[in-house]
């Protein structure tokens, strides 16, 4: 009987490698995009490289363009780059083209006032004193003064926006919370099953429209339901390289604008796999020719200022989150620091953290060398069962995970294949004597 089971043996291992290498044959055809979330560090260069093409580039007019000079000016503000010039240049062109007799008058009160107030908060200036004029308080006025069908018709990516700048600036004004319900009424009135429905519903619409309101979906359960039917209709438009198509109907293919879309989404509703993955494919789109600027389609592609702007906006929304620190478009704090009038009671500002520059993991780290030491005292007749534990013992099921099954599995293989040459080498040694 012992005889039998040592001729048995060299045929049973064979039969457990071939099984295990078409187990690994099967993993190997999925498409692999690295899930591990960027360091600081790494996403700090990328930012930094926008930002500045962007400085250089890009037109700031407030009288021409208030809405995308104010947005891409908090971007910049936010990104850490100096851009002093840029805000003096900003607030010169308001002082001239927007106040008369002492009295500011915006184009756009529902929105511009609260962009301005953002920007000078940013800048380290005193919003309740700019020319003497408390830009805060002509915010609150305006979102006050207004009935609900008219902020029912303000963009939705500008309503994200005036959320958070409300927010922020509870102390300054009178009755916060009935501007902040006015604007959450606002915004989901754009909500269907499928997220934000802004002529139709987008991976676009999804990611900018919601950006920076995790503090309302996680206390209103309206909201909530609102970013889960969003989370769900994303996902069905990402694609298996990290890149996001823009929807069913007019863009049924990858493109930057709508991949960066996803990245904000997901990283700011506490979906670190496929916030990484969405970096990994948002980078793709990175213009092959200029440093910094970002195309639509494919890195070939001309370069599109659209793009760029949408690109860089997700990053600086994503480093936020992995630095632990407040969205772009709250400004929470920057305002604690400030001597405003609201604050200057408190003894003392309250210190921001630092956040650690180590890289931030959505997956599984596994050391290499006890990974080989591991594979190497496992038996084979376990060796599938010891991939599928490795799975479910995991936080997620992520690419980095499949990697680590693949590596060991193959190793594993490996090992089984050495041990049938060993036996038979043994088998024809003991004939032979």
């Amino acid at each position: 009987m012992k005889q039998i089971t040592k001729s048995k043996l060299p045929a049973l291992v064979l039969a457990i490698c071939l099984i295990i290498s078409n187990v690994t044959m099967t993993f190997a055809d999925v498409p692999l995009v690295q899930t591990q979330a960027p360091t600081l560090t790494a996403i700090d260069k990328e930012i930094t490289t926008t930002a500045e093409y962007l400085k250089a580039s890009a037109s700031i007019n407030a009288t021409s363009d208030f809405y995308n000079s104010s947005k891409l000016l908090i971007l910049l503000l936010r990104s850490g780059i100096n851009c002093s010039s840029l805000v003096d240049s900003y607030l010169s062109q308001i002082s001239t083209a927007y106040i008369s007799n002492g009295e500011l008058t915006l184009a756009d009160p529902l929105t511009d006032y609260a962009y301005l107030a953002m920007i000078l908060t940013l800048a380290g200036k005193d919003a309740t004193n700019f020319n003497k004029i408390n830009v805060i308080t002509k915010f609150e006025t305006a979102i006050t003064n207004a009935d609900q069908s008219t902020l029912n018709n303000i963009n939705p990516y500008k309503l994200a926006h005036l959320y958070t700048a409300a927010y922020a600036y509870t102390k300054e004004f009178k009755d916060s919370a009935a501007c902040l319900t006015k604007i959450k009424i606002a915004i989901l009135s754009y909500a269907n099953e499928n997220g934000i429905d802004y002529w139709g519903n987008s991976a676009d619409n999804n990611g900018f429209a919601l950006s920076g309101l995790s503090i309302l979906s996680n206390s209103d359960s309206n909201m909530k339901k609102l970013v889960e039917n969003a989370l769900t209709f994303s996902q069905t438009l990402l694609q298996a390289d990290g890149t996001s198509n823009g929807d069913f109907q007019w863009s049924q293919f990858s493109n930057s604008d709508s991949t960066a879309g996803s990245l904000t989404l997901y990283s700011t509703y506490s979906q670190p796999d496929l916030a990484a993955k969405s970096y990994a494919g948002l980078l793709t789109f990175k213009n092959s020719a200029q440093a910094g600027a970002y195309s639509y389609t494919s890195a070939t592609d001309v370069v599109s200022s659209y793009s760029t702007i949408d690109a860089f906006y997700s990053l600086v929304s994503y480093r936020a989150v992995l630095a632990n620190q407040s969205a772009p478009f709250d400004v929470s704090d920057k305002l604690a620091s400030l001597l405003l009038p609201s604050n200057q009671t408190e003894t003392e500002a309250e210190t921001e953290t630092e956040a650690e520059t180590a890289p931030i993991t959505s997956g599984v780290v596994i050391d290499a060398t006890l990974a080989v030491e591991t594979a190497s005292t496992i038996e084979s007749t376990s060796t599938v069962e010891t991939a599928i534990d490795i799975s479910k013992k995991s936080p997620t099921t992520s690419d980095s995970n499949i990697m680590t099954i693949i590596f060991l599995i193959s190793l594993m293989s490996s090992c089984g294949i050495i041990t049938i040459m060993y036996m038979q080498t043994i088998q024809r040694k003991h004939k032979n004597s």
